[in-house]
């Protein structure tokens, strides 16, 4: 049996925000509770994730969320999950479930939302690999034109939401597209394994002859427009391809010179720039040395005036030391008689002190002598390179006023032989528009339609489709559909036909469950035949004719009443528990469930009521209550 996906969960996440999560398991789930709790969102992220364009639904609950966690479990890979904006854009894939970012990088890998057959880095194909379908084709029109298979064109069979399930267009199309046919081409893949890519294009005479008319009719006239042009513009063209070429080899040796004179101006500016520094720098030091001269000057008054402070001293002293040993000259005493408070002694010390200091400021001032001599001599220096820098500094703008002009004139040149460039190559490029439209045009002329009898059968065989109808009558019967159960297959409509029938013409609750019966018996089918199928199914609210009719607005028609009457929807769920073994089920309902239907399926209950089980999809808090 192939591969089948699994979802595991969907997860909400935001800045300060609760977890939102909702888990599944791999055989029937269910997802039941009143209206506006999150169950449509539920429905619309499972195809938000695989692919879908969304947006998903601006609902108030959802505020502060950015990002949405979808865990699967896959064939290949294994765990696995997919993170995607809110907003939309590309998927990040982690191994492993989880809800947060990893702290490590490995294994993280980034898919682009957009399909593309020839990259495998995007989510469309990534998913056709797991399934064994990549590079698989499909037919976009009864005439053979193919392009490459997408998951989106699967997941039409195996995501049915609120709208299409009542639909009365075919399960098997959107009712959206032109041409039903790249779907019917899809079905035909499911149901038989077999896709298109051995189908060869072709085109019917009529619409060949309109076709190829309306294109030589356009051909025709964008040629006379491109001839008008080179008439007028050019008509020298058959010289385009030499004057090209000398243009590019003149463009190339302006571009050296251009950029010569550049380099040579900006090296003149370097060092322009260096001889600026230099001369900010000297004339710095200059005004140090002239700040520092104001010092020592006022440093030598200072030295004289102390010299002279201690030779008054010293003087003074040798005249006390001399009168020492003399009678007193004021009142006579002899010196044995008189009594000094400082003897010779302590005058001579302190003499000698003074002459010991005057010495010391005399040899200071010897080395500021020098210290003023070398600042003089630096000084001088100072002038004489400040001098010489300014005068290299005015042969270097000498050097920049001449090579400026130089530099403007090539400049200019280029310039101007990018015009005649551009404007040869505009030349060019219309010879060549010419060339491949006449091209072109003798191709279509040339072309012959193809035979009806050599155009594809496109349709599913119909064997296939009878077995694939009794499926579905296995399936209404295991629901105790009421009537016969009569299953055959319109291929006019592409659709059932129910107990002679046709199924859109039933009310929409019966459309609904016929609907569910169509892609319920299409899992079975292919997984029972080994068939490609991507091995889930969610299904919202196929028990619509059980809703309340009141409540709804919408009273039920005789088929609907019918079928309300029958115990179907027992029998739905327990068949829908048996089949869950071939792949898993989702159903999303807000009609009141059977008493067993624990026993039989996974069930998460949206209760709508803040003081009763679980809220909603969305933690209550965010509602802001």
């Amino acid at each position: 049996m192939t591969g089948l996906l699994t979802i595991a969960q969907f997860a909400y996440t935001g800045k300060d925000k609760p977890l939102a999560a909702l888990t599944f398991e791999s055989g029937l789930n269910v997802l039941y509770g009143a209206s506006n709790t999150g169950k449509t969102f539920t429905a619309k992220s499972a195809d938000f994730m695989l692919g879908g364009k969304g947006p998903l639904p601006d609902i108030k609950e959802r505020v502060g969320y950015d990002k949405v966690w979808m865990s699967l479990r896959l064939p290949k890979f294994g765990d696995a999950t997919l993170m995607r904006a809110l907003a939309g854009g590309a998927f990040a894939l982690y191994p492993g479930h989880i809800t947060s970012a990893p702290s490590e990088a490995a294994g993280i890998r980034k898919l682009s939302a957009k399909n593309d057959a020839t990259n495998m880095d995007n989510l469309s194909q990534f998913l056709l690999n797991e399934l064994g379908l990549m590079g698989r084709e499909i037919v976009k029109d009864v005439n053979g034109n193919k392009r490459p298979l997408s998951f989106r064109d699967l997941t039409r069979f195996c995501l049915v939401d609120e709208a299409s399930i009542q639909s009365e267009t075919s399960p098997v199309e959107s009712g959206q597209v032109i041409s039903p046919t790249p779907e019917r081409g899809v079905f035909k893949l499911l149901v038989t394994g077999q896709d298109d890519s051995a189908v060869m294009k072709v085109i019917d005479r009529k619409t060949f002859k309109t076709t190829t008319s309306a294109k030589v009719e356009m051909l025709d006239e964008l040629l006379g427009n491109v001839t008008d042009e080179l008439a007028s513009d050019f008509p020298d063209s058959d010289g385009l391809a030499d004057q090209s070429k000398n243009l590019e080899e003149s463009w190339a040796q302006a571009q050296r010179e251009t950029q010569a004179a550049q380099e040579s101006i900006r090296e003149k500016l370097t060092t322009k720039n260096r001889l600026a520094r230099l001369m900010y720098d000297r004339e710095q030091r200059r005004a140090e040395i002239q700040i520092n001269f104001g010092r020592f000057e006022q440093l030598e008054s200072v030295y004289q005036s102390d010299i002279k402070r201690l030779e008054a001293i010293e003087e003074a002293g040798f005249i006390l030391s001399l009168a020492g040993n003399k009678p007193c000259p004021l009142c006579g005493a002899t010196p044995e008689d008189q009594h000094h408070s400082h003897g010779i002694a302590e005058i001579k010390a302190a003499c000698d002190a003074a002459n010991i200091e005057i010495d010391k400021i005399k040899r200071q001032q010897t080395e500021l002598v020098l210290t003023i001599e070398r600042l003089n001599a630096e000084g001088l220096q100072i002038e004489k390179t400040l001098g010489d820098l300014e005068t290299e500094l005015t042969r270097v703008e000498a050097e920049l006023t001449r090579l400026a002009p130089a530099a403007d004139a090539t400049k200019k040149r280029v310039d101007e032989i990018l015009a005649v460039r551009d404007r040869v190559r505009r030349g060019l490029d219309l010879l060549e528009q010419q060339q491949s439209l006449t091209q072109r045009k003798e191709e279509l002329q040339a072309l012959k339609p193809t035979p009806k009898a050599d155009r594809p059968q496109l349709g599913v065989p119909s064997t296939v489709m009878h077995d694939f109808a009794q499926t579905v009558s296995n399936v209404l019967a295991e629901w105790q559909f009421p009537g016969p159960r009569h299953v055959a297959f319109d291929d006019a409509a592409y659709d059932l036909r129910i107990d002679g029938k046709n199924r859109r013409d039933n009310g929409k609750g019966v459309r609904a469950v016929t609907h569910a019966a169509f892609k319920v018996a299409l899992l079975i089918f292919c997984r029972e035949r080994n068939l490609p199928h991507p091995g889930f199914l969610l299904l919202d609210t196929p028990l619509l004719t059980y809703r309340d009719p009141i409540k709804s607005n919408s009273p039920l028609g005789a088929d609907e009443q019918a079928l309300r009457n029958t115990s179907l929807k027992e029998h739905f769920f327990e068949h829908l528990s048996k089949t869950a073994s071939l792949g898993q089920i989702i159903v999303i309902e807000n009609v009141d469930l059977p008493p067993n239907i624990q026993s039989m399926a996974k069930v998460e209950i949206f209760t709508g009521d803040p003081r009763n089980g679980r809220f909603g999809l969305f933690p209550l808090d965010v509602h802001g209550t």
